[in-house]
């Protein structure tokens, strides 16, 4: 059985960061991407670094499946890290299929997630696992879904709301582009069409009331609906304040908005040109998922999951998950992180503290009670 870990990308921030947390515990592993120079100069810098532990530079390009396949006869799962798209993404995830290598990707979004699960049936007659949504954007998320349907038995509908840092420039770049574009959320277990920002909730993540809004480009929903959990579920989350602005000026300056105009502009300034986070934003940073779950009778049950700097947090599952991969925790097909990983998301990662709430505010109203059940509770009052 092959047990090595590739990380793909660290010639990129994302890559060299979760090749680093391998690093840190004690993982051997390849260290892969496109670009020599990068992937080069990273396995020195990590090579000095480490005390027992080795990460061999490998360099490969993407769209060949039969030259991606010869770089993964040794390897037990590839833990893609960048954003991957079409040709790319499918000639990665069908090499892996062809040499029986599980593959992780970091992806949280809608398309994206999609993309990845069309692939549940041929990968269970591979018995290979794909998973999306191994970064924080969908891990963390899926973790705090999953807790609390553990805990309040017989939910069928779940809100979650973030609150994470201040994006890099890719990262407001993929934010611009949500907000401009239709997304959608999960009703009664079908996708209703929804836009970015089209409701909000008040929602305390532990420093006070703060404005989540609704967030349908997430991929959340997607991933629940094959899963099959909940019935009902929504997204939001905290925007930076200049993203936050496009909301309240009115609907001929969305209207434009949506054509473009501005955008370019908005990305600058919610991202302030950063590339990446600072090392100072990475040690202090903080980022929060809330959570509330309720039954069709209208129990609710409300928690918050609280995690290091979203990257750091990002990089650390990803390392967890693929250990847990090759340690034999995989499962064939298409798969979420809370199914491979459960509770290890929360106990695990460094930093990472799940606080439930006990009387909760009411930021969200519970679902009108069935006709019938409502009627049973009469007769039996």
């Amino acid at each position: 059985m092959k047990s090595r870990i590739m990380i793909y990308g660290v010639d990129s921030f994302m890559g060299a960061l979760a090749s680093r947390a391998a690093m840190r515990r004690g993982i051997s592993h390849v260290a892969a991407g496109r670009n020599i120079a990068g992937v080069a100069q990273h396995a020195a810098a990590v090579a000095k670094e480490a005390d027992n532990a080795l990460a061999e530079p490998r360099t490969f390009t993407l769209g060949d499946k039969a030259r991606i396949a010869a770089q993964l006869d040794d390897v037990g799962v590839v833990v893609n890290c960048g954003p991957l798209e079409g040709g790319d993404l499918l000639s990665l995830i069908d090499a892996c299929l062809a040499t029986s290598t599980h593959y992780i990707d970091m992806t949280s979004e809608r398309t994206q997630i999609a993309a990845i699960a069309a692939h549940d049936e041929v990968a269970k007659r591979a018995n290979v696992m794909v998973m999306a949504g191994a970064g924080f954007d969908y891990a963390a998320i899926d973790t705090v879904a999953e807790r609390l349907a553990q805990i309040l038995r017989g939910a069928r509908a779940v809100t979650i709301a973030v609150k994470r840092g201040a994006p890099t420039l890719p990262e407001a770049r993929r934010l611009v582009a949500a907000l401009t574009a239709d997304g959608e959320t999960m009703k009664n277990g079908q996708f209703a069409p929804a836009r970015a920002g089209e409701r909000s909730i008040e929602v305390d993540f532990g420093d006070g009331p703060e404005t989540a809004w609704l967030a349908p480009w997430r991929g959340e929903a997607t991933g629940m609906r094959h899963r099959g959990t909940y019935s009902t579920m929504e997204s939001y989350e905290v925007l930076p304040e200049r993203a936050a602005r496009v909301f309240a000026k009115g609907r001929i300056a969305m209207r434009l908005f949506r054509r473009g105009w501005g955008v370019k502009r908005l990305e600058r300034r919610v991202s302030k040109g950063r590339l990446s986070p600072t090392s100072a934003e990475l040690k202090n940073g903080r980022a929060v998922v809330w959570g509330e779950a309720r039954t069709p009778e209208g129990i609710r049950f409300c928690a918050r999951l609280e995690t290091p700097e979203a990257h750091i947090y990002s990089a650390e599952a990803a390392v967890l998950l693929a250990r847990r991969a090759v340690q034999a925790a995989a499962k064939p097909g298409f798969q979420l992180p809370f199914a491979i990983a459960g509770a290890a998301l929360i106990e695990e990662i460094p930093g990472t503290h799940w606080r439930e709430i006990a009387d909760p505010s009411d930021p969200v109203k519970p679902e009108p009670v069935p006709a019938a059940l409502a009627e049973k509770a009469r007769k039996s009052a």
